[in-house]
């Protein structure tokens, strides 16, 4: 058992036949099998509309979070009254989205996301199935199962397999790329939102249902739209080839003319496992500072990954930047008729002004949606634009960024939560907490990738979705019968200040600095200077070091490259110079 799961969780990318790469210059290809696809020859594949279908994925997996709207009618029908039992079927779907996601990763890079898309669409067409069988037949054990099972963890695979691909074909804008999917997310569940109101006749999100008699074909229309969305999407998406480059670099963000040969790379790494590298380490000339910088260290295997130090910072940073704005989320009416005695009207509407003069009304709901949209999209780009102005390191890149969403929240915090705190206030407050929660959503997915490189990615983001989920299933339990008071609210304030607080040591402790991360033991460094070192070196009985069968050789871009990791495994430096002299001889 414990040597199937190390298989698992050791990631082996199987080469591309001729036949699949030829086929794959098309747009729409079919799976025929596990490992057999047949194009449809009309129009030739770009990688423009590999993101398009990608927001359509994100699109439908986003509509999970507008259950909650459905919730008292489904009370209504399957009980006769609002016992908040249906409730809990979104809980239980964000769990199995969390945990299916976590789970998926390694079968997603092996397999390839298409085959991934294709499981998630069957569990979504199961799901919506017994979902409708629910309703129709007043059943709600088949709603847990299908919707709260079968639908959450499709979606949760869905989420994994877009991001797995997107990122590996947008090595030149990994953040942009991240935040038009994850504001197609954000759009779906909007969408969904607007269209259950509309089935249920609601005037908005804040109003309970009444009545149940619009809500028969809610789930087989549903999963009607978002399995066809999926459809679309499995018939698109694909990995990049070896051979594939953009705007001068390669699908790890690495100057295609510094690259070794990929099919070199195929038979001596990828065939064998993956991992980090760090190019400048194996070139046979550098000069200068690069090479004092970029020292030959050992990397990191998927699993060396997962249980790295850096991975488990950098998942308590991600929980402390998203927490406050779904526990402030889920309060925001309760505090704005209870506390500060709004009324109805007042909170439920917010004048919401585009780009152009109109000037429309809209739920407070729909404003947060639009400020959730605006995080997804800036704060991503920005770290983009920082990479490409100032040829930063692109990990630090999104780190910088990353610090600017926690220190936003923890002022906004300092200096609004008080005493004297006016409804005007807790709106910057949720505001700005969804605005950072938002961008910090995207900018999870551009980070993981640079820190773990590509063909970790899928895993490693399927691994911090889960936190994105417990969580919402963790505010849904505990807070369901709080209510909210101007003490308790303060209360929450201070401790969300605290977790803010944690979440911002966690990031800095996060380390991005090649030398530090691939260091045999623990090394953290402040602008150059060594703050903490020890080591972990192992030694065998006659004195040499121990190598670990995972360990590899790390190379990386020299610091003038915008893009300074990709992701590769290796065998022992003999392994590896044993394949240079093989070339050599080739050439001889």
């Amino acid at each position: 058992m414990l040597r199937w799961i190390e298989r698992y969780w050791t990631v082996h990318v199987a080469p591309e036949s001729t036949d699949e790469v030829e086929a794959e210059r098309y747009l729409v290809v079919v799976p025929t099998g596990v490992a057999t696809i047949a194009p449809v020859k009309c129009v030739e594949f770009s990688r423009w509309h590999l993101l398009v279908t990608s927001c359509f994925a994100m699109f439908a997996a986003g509509t999970l979070a507008a259950y909650a709207i459905l919730g008292d009618a489904l009370d209504v029908h399957f009980y006769a009254a609002k016992t908040g039992d249906s409730a809990t079927v979104l809980y239980q779907t964000y769990i199995w989205m969390g945990l299916c996601a976590a789970v998926a990763g390694p079968f997603v890079e092996r397999r390839g996301p298409r085959i991934g898309m294709v499981v998630a669409t069957a569990m979504l067409t199961v799901g919506f199935t017994l979902a409708q069988l629910a309703v129709t037949t007043k059943c709600p054990a088949l709603l847990f199962i299908g919707y709260g099972g079968f639908c959450g963890g499709g979606f949760g695979v869905e989420i994994v397999s877009t991001m797995a691909a997107s990122q590996k074909w947008f090595p030149d804008i990994r953040g942009l790329t991240a935040g038009v999917c994850m504001s197609a997310f954000g759009m779906g569940s909007f969408a969904a939102a607007c269209t259950y109101n509309a089935i249920l006749h609601r005037k908005g999100s804040d109003e309970r249902a009444a009545s149940a008699r619009h809500l028969p074909f809610v789930f087989s229309s549903a999963g009607l739209v978002l399995v066809l969305l999926s459809i679309v999407a499995t018939l698109v998406i694909r990995t990049p080839p070896v051979s594939f480059t953009i705007n001068g670099h390669d699908t790890h963000g690495v100057p295609a003319g510094k690259a070794p040969s990929p099919s070199l790379v195929q038979d001596a790494y990828l065939r064998n496992g993956m991992t980090l590298v760090n190019y400048t380490a194996v070139r046979e000339a550098v000069d200068g500072t690069d090479m004092a910088y970029f020292k030959q260290v050992k990397a990191l295997s998927l699993m060396q990954c997962i249980w790295s130090i850096d991975f488990f910072f950098l998942y308590v940073a991600f929980a402390a930047s998203i927490i406050p704005a779904m526990v402030f989320s889920s309060e925001l009416v309760e505090l704005a008729t209870v506390v500060f005695h709004q009324s109805v009207e007042a909170t439920n509407t917010a004048r919401v002004q585009g780009l152009s003069t109109f000037v429309c009304m809209a739920s407070l709901t729909a404003f947060r949606v639009v400020v959730i949209f605006a995080g997804q999209l800036v704060i991503p780009v920005m770290s983009d634009l920082i990479i490409r102005i100032f040829y930063a390191n692109p990990a630090s890149a999104r780190k910088i960024m990353f610090f600017a969403v926690l220190s936003a929240q923890l002022g906004s915090m300092v200096a609004l939560s008080n005493d004297h705190m006016t409804f005007e206030s807790v709106k910057a407050l949720a505001f700005t907490f969804v605005f950072c929660s938002g961008g910090s959503m995207a900018l999870i997915q551009c980070f993981i990738t640079d820190m773990f490189g590509v063909y970790h990615a899928g895993t490693m983001y399927g691994l911090i979705v889960t936190c994105w989920s417990l969580r919402a299933a963790i505010v849904g339990y505990g807070f369901a019968d709080f209510h909210v008071s101007r003490e308790s609210f303060l209360r929450q304030m201070q401790w969300m200040l605290v977790v803010v607080a944690i979440g911002w040591v966690a990031l800095l402790l996060v380390r991005t600095n090649s030398i530090d991360r691939f260091f045999d033991g623990y090394k953290y460094s402040i602008c150059g200077k060594v703050v903490v070192q020890f080591s972990f070196a192992r030694r065998t009985p006659h004195g040499k070091p121990h190598v670990d069968s995972d360990s590899v050789t790390v190379v990386a871009p020299s610091s003038g490259d915008w893009n300074g990791y990709t992701i590769w495994d290796g065998y022992d430096e003999l392994r590896t110079s044993h394949a240079h002299q093989h070339e050599a001889q080739q050439a001889l």
